[in-house]
């Protein structure tokens, strides 16, 4: 168990000269992760988003890290072709692709097939596409990292938002699998599952028009109680970089109140 609330962080390079390409990257929590990374190191940094224009923090990054690569990619995750040209695009201009980090979600119960498509099947897209890339280059033992955020409801159902829960239920169990099953490709893949995080969609938790619940009073009970655990997105990023550099391949790691620890769930055996 880590607490993650005071701020601090092992930023050792752990990740320098190395290239990362993160989805939903200019979200709370995937812009987090964003700066995490360039703290540790990072020399090329692709930043995927449905932003039409480059979003302003972009700026604030380059002016502050001037010697890292940093290029915006405006991306749906939920087309392959364009998923398949910002990889080919953003792996030509790079030594090889280390780090990917699906972080990519939306949250609006009234749109079942995009939350499916947007939080389960682009998160497959990307780690299906990520995986070709690097196994093409091949080097030490964990040294390639896919990274896939997934969120408390993946492991435990929350009746407010059952599609959201069921998509990121998906998330983890897709992951797991696929550690066991490429496990000798030397790729580390993870889960992370984040708590109340602050941020647009926690917003969305408790608007009624986005949720399962009809009784917008039911929902105002239900966010007073959770206000006392919101954590902060750096609180994330933090756990994300942590489990990185320490997760075992197919780990699933929960950080909720600050604190991170792995979840114990059944072998994967076949």
């Amino acid at each position: 168990m880590s607490v993650l609330n005071n701020g601090v962080n092992s930023v050792n390079k752990t990740f320098e000269n190395k290239s990362a390409l993160v989805t939903g990257a200019s979200g709370a929590i995937g812009g987090a992760i964003c700066e995490e990374l360039l703290k540790n190191g990072i020399k090329y940094l692709a930043v995927l988003d449905m932003n039409s224009q480059e979003p302003k923090i972009l700026s604030d990054w380059k002016k502050t890290y001037p010697s890292v690569s940093i290029k915006y990619f405006q991306v749906d995750v939920t087309s392959h072709e364009e998923l398949e040209k910002c990889f080919s695009e953003f792996t030509k201009t790079i030594p090889s692709l280390d780090i990917v980090v699906n972080c990519a979600g939306i949250f609006d119960e009234s749109l079942y097939r995009k939350v499916l498509e947007v939080n389960l099947i682009g998160v497959i897209a990307c780690t299906s596409l990520a995986t070709e890339h690097m196994k093409i280059n091949k080097g030490n033992e964990g040294s390639r990292i896919i990274l896939n955020v997934s969120s408390a409801a993946g492991l435990i159902p929350f009746s407010t938002f059952p599609t959201y829960s069921a998509s990121k239920h998906g998330v983890v169990a897709y992951t797991r699998a696929v550690a066991h099953g490429l496990r000798d490709l030397g790729i580390k893949f993870l889960n992370l599952c984040p708590g109340a995080t602050e941020s647009k969609l926690l917003v969305k938790n408790y608007i009624k028009d986005y949720t399962a619940i009809a009784s917008q009073e039911e929902l105002d009970a239900k966010k007073q109680a959770m206000m006392a655990l919101i954590q902060s997105p750096s609180v994330v990023s933090r756990a994300a970089v942590k489990i990185m550099q320490e997760g075992e391949n197919g780990s699933t790691w929960v950080v909720k109140c600050g604190e991170l620890t792995e979840s114990v769930l059944p072998e994967v055996r076949f």
